[in-house]
């Protein structure tokens, strides 16, 4: 009897830090991820076709294990008669079909503007990294069921060779969530940071299967459904949060406040601008997209007003590298009845504005489009 509380014990310890283990990667570390703290930027500093290589290698390495770890479980739960193997086993495989996702997104992002895309294709991240998002949700859905199922059932035990198994696809997919992790922060993308997160759904459900199982073989059956219904309620969370952080980005949200301040500094730094009317900046893809209107003397030439617009470009190019589209909207000053500019833009913290000049008054102001890739 001693031995068999001594072994309840030691499974409520590990059971307790668990629980701790998945609330730290599922309940914090994807809000670190997703807010763009902890050195998370959502554009790339690194050129298109090198990211595009970076993505391409990392895709192929997860495919490779996803494969690797598919066949390994598949074996496994044959020799072992384990259903709860083989459901892993199919998980492996639809991480395949999310990497695929990926990668097809990313490959569209990096083509080149065209006749019906002006603007680029980047935004095909952000829908990537939607559909991604709505996988792992249903994985978390998934999981909750099969949770509930086992509530009902009893819990069924584990043989020592599938245990191992899982055991190292455990680790192997844990390490490879956080290579993914890494890559996605050096290079900007959501997707890969939504593959990381789809990788890690991998990792939890099959600890908590393994918990579970070996909980019941020390007489806690009740940790197997306690397992799941918590792994697939912080799964199915991060999911949505991975969906909603993609929904924002496809309605053009704005970058952070420090990159607005750089893009003002830069702008103020042009000499021959008098006033910044109007500065607005959206998230497009891995990359920012930027509108603004400065007023110039009124007694420059229009040459000299397209001048000083090309050296704003140049100005905010280099201030924020992750710029890749540039327009500015030259007006003259003074001459204009409309308040003064976006000196407020630090207290407001994001894209400043105020300003919307009518299409009436456009032709007063010299209108240059300088767009294009950096």
């Amino acid at each position: 009897m001693g031995g068999v509380g001594e072994m309840r014990g030691a499974a409520g310890a590990v059971t307790h830090w668990v629980c701790l283990k998945v609330w730290r990667i599922v309940a914090w570390q994807p809000l670190v991820i997703l807010t763009g703290r902890g050195g998370f930027s959502v554009a790339s500093r690194i050129p298109i076709d090198e990211r595009q290589r970076l993505i391409n290698r990392a895709g192929a390495m997860t495919i490779a294990v996803n494969l690797t770890l598919t066949l390994a479980r598949g074996v496994a739960a044959y020799l072992a008669g384990s259903s709860a193997v083989l459901a892993d086993a199919a998980n492996s495989g639809t991480d395949i079909l999310a990497t695929l996702v990926v990668l097809g997104g990313s490959r569209i992002a990096a083509q080149p503007p065209d006749r019906e895309h002006p603007y680029g294709h980047e935004k095909a991240e952000p829908v990537a990294a939607k559909i991604v998002g709505m996988l792992v949700a249903m994985t978390g859905v998934v999981t909750g069921v099969g949770a509930l199922g086992a509530l009902q059932a009893g819990a069924g035990e584990v043989g020592l060779a599938a245990a191992v198994v899982t055991a190292i696809s455990i680790g192997t997919k844990e390490v490879l969530a956080r290579y993914l992790t890494s890559l996605g922060r050096r290079i900007g993308s959501q997707a890969v940071m939504a593959d990381a997160a789809n990788q890690r759904t991998d990792v939890l459900a099959s600890l908590a299967a393994l918990i579970g199982a070996l909980g019941g073989r020390f007489g806690l059956p009740i940790l197997d459904p306690a397992m799941g219904l918590l792994v697939s309620a912080l799964i199915l969370r991060m999911g949505l949060t991975l969906y909603w952080k993609a929904v924002r980005d496809l309605m053009d949200r704005a970058p952070d406040r420090q990159t607005m301040t750089a893009l003002l500094q830069a702008v103020r730094s042009v000499a021959g601008v008098c006033v910044v009317g109007d500065l607005k900046a959206r998230i497009f893809g891995p990359s920012i997209h930027v509108d603004c209107k400065v007023s110039v003397d009124s007694a420059l030439t229009v040459a000299e007003g397209h001048r000083i617009g090309k050296r704003v470009k140049a100005a905010i190019l280099k201030a924020v590298p992750e710029v890749r589209h540039v327009l500015v909207h030259i007006n003259p000053y003074p001459g204009l009845d409309e308040p003064d500019g976006v000196d407020g833009l630090e207290e407001s913290g994001g894209a400043a504005g105020a300003l919307q000049r009518s299409p009436g008054e456009a032709g007063s102001g010299v209108e240059r489009a300088m767009d294009g890739p950096s």
